[in-house]
């Protein structure tokens, strides 16, 4: 197989370091788009190993377009496919600042799809989200009908959109993937599992919003990252559920890092959001059929790897942000 030279937006982003090793691996290149956040120990910590193992970094915000263009004048590399995966992400952040939520993941979006357009690549794929279904408590499944109830959401959704349209238009092969509860090494510090690992390492107290029994689809990061790539092979416009397709209860994750750190978690219990549904439950059944795919981490494995990853590296990163 010969090298290729991909594009991964977000390349300091959990998703996105985690896709350029995963890349790099396979003994192709990669360019990188992300911002400079220098008090973010955790991006710096990533940014720093991207840059051993040859990922080309630049700072660039995509929701501005001459900084794009000036990125596209000034490298002149041809891309086999573009890996979308910059924006703002989580809920309850995006009811305080919604206006920068639209700005990153819609403007960022069309900006990307644009550039897309303009280097002819032969693929794009949209890094979506499973709370694009809202409160819905079966397995949801691609063709549902959908309910975000966050600007963070709601911003996905018509990011999903404008990529459908623009894949139509400028007959561009566009897939968007969403993504169920993603975890492992180097993972966002605001989602549950690594700010439970984190916290009960260092004896300090876990808030759990509701009684804990609230379940979701955990994907192994690695799995994501194969589902991911895969993916840039598909043609015309797909959408595809990337989950583990085995719903957790939060409890059964919170004994599962007890066991493995050999530590009793000091858990407060606080009423539950409104924003939080009770389940998230992937129907994965198309992509493991058109990606030929099939996600191997079991819960067990992926949080000992991932407690694993937070053992040897802590105090290289120093307090989590």
């Amino acid at each position: 197989m010969g090298k290729d030279t991909y594009l991964v937006t977000g390349s300091s982003g959990f998703i996105g370091y985690n896709l350029c090793n995963y890349i790099i691996k396979r003994g192709h290149n990669v360019f990188g788009l992300d911002l400079d956040e220098k008090y973010n120990n955790l991006k710096k910590w990533r940014n720093e190993k991207l840059n051993k193992i040859g990922v080309k970094t630049f700072c660039v915000d995509i929701s501005d377009k001459y900084q794009l263009d000036d990125f596209k004048n000034k490298n002149n590399a041809s891309f086999k496919s573009i890996f979308h995966l910059a924006g703002l992400a989580g809920v309850r952040r995006s009811l305080e600042i919604p206006e920068k939520y639209y700005d990153a993941n819609l403007r960022g979006t069309l900006n990307i799809l644009n550039l897309a357009s303009h280097i002819n690549v032969d693929s794009l794929v949209f890094s979506s989200t499973s709370s694009v279904y809202g409160g819905n408590k079966n397995s949801s499944k691609e063709t549902d009908n959908l309910n975000p109830i966050s600007p963070y959401a709601n911003s996905k959704l018509l990011a999903e959109k404008i990529c459908k349209l623009y894949s139509i238009s400028n007959n561009l092969n566009v897939s968007i993937l969403r993504y169920f509860t993603v975890y492992g090494e180097a993972g966002r510090p605001d989602m549950s599992i690594l700010r439970f690992i984190d916290n009960i390492f260092n004896g300090n107290p876990i808030t759990i919003y509701g009684d804990g029994n609230q379940e979701r689809d955990f994907t192994y990061i690695e799995d994501v990252c194969d589902a991911t790539f895969k993916s840039s092979r598909l043609v015309d416009f797909n959408i595809l559920n990337i989950g583990n397709s085995k719903p957790v209860k939060l409890n059964d994750i919170v004994n599962i890092i007890e066991k493995k750190l050999n530590k009793k978690a000091k858990i407060i219990n606080e009423p539950k959001n409104n924003l939080d549904v009770f389940k998230t439950h992937a129907d994965n059944s198309r992509a493991m059929n058109l990606l030929k795919w099939v996600p191997v981490f079991s819960i067990e494995k992926g949080i000992e790897s991932t407690v694993d990853w937070y053992i040897n590296n802590h105090n290289l990163i120093g307090k989590l942000s």
